[in-house]
């Protein structure tokens, strides 16, 4: 395969497969895209690999290359170790207030770094974010966009942060009294804590963000 060696399918999706390959005792993500795909719409798919070579992260997978050659196009990328939050939500984890904060906050530098260079990720959510004995990697950029006017209104990154916190917190021992209350009010959080939850979620005060 491209000389790396097929270790195992990560995941498939409506665009394509992502592998896990590997070279030189080495891993990385080779992330193929269906053909009829690339055929109707190459030119968008091919903004994640700018995005990916704009922004130099440890949270974000780097771009290691492209490949587009016998039929096949797709990237080879930095493989971040860890469980998506989403699959630890499945297997009954449930994350102190403290663990949740520093997932939040480390959230909120990689998304700055994304905001510094003009990018929105549009898909923050708990499948997108690795997480590795608390430290966190954002992953699956085949949603981002340049940011725009409309992301200047109505900004889907904080909106997706501050669904993460909820999806974590209704769930977490040390922040919900009652499981069957999934609203902000129901957790134990200080006003002011609530109240940057509820600007995430543009519930109130949504927290507004200038053209770099």
């Amino acid at each position: 395969m491209f000389g790396y060696g097929f270790v195992d399918i990560l995941g498939k999706g409506d665009f394509g497969t992502c592998y896990e390959i590997t070279q030189n005792g080495e891993t990385f993500v080779f992330k193929v895209f269906n053909q009829n795909n690339v055929k109707r719409r190459k030119s968008k798919l091919s903004l994640e690999a700018k995005f990916l070579n704009q922004v130099s992260h440890p949270g974000i997978p780097g771009l290691l290359k492209v490949i587009d050659q016998d039929g096949v196009y797709g990237f080879v990328m930095e493989k971040k170790p860890g469980d998506t939050l989403e699959d630890t939500l499945t297997w009954g984890v449930a994350f102190s207030k403290t663990e949740i904060i520093g997932i939040i906050s480390q959230l909120i530098e990689i998304t700055g770094v994304l905001q510094e260079s003009g990018i929105c990720h549009c898909d923050i959510n708990p499948r997108n974010i690795l997480w590795d004995h608390g430290r966190i990697s954002l992953i699956d950029f085949g949603s981002a966009r340049r940011k725009s006017s409309r992301c200047l209104r109505s900004n889907q990154d904080f909106w997706g942060i501050g669904d993460v916190f909820m999806r974590l917190g209704i769930v977490s021992r040390s922040l919900s009294i009652n499981p069957e209350d999934l609203s902000i009010d129901g957790l134990i959080l200080s006003q002011e804590e609530k109240k940057v939850i509820k600007r995430l979620l543009a519930i109130e005060s949504p927290i507004k963000i200038t053209n770099p």
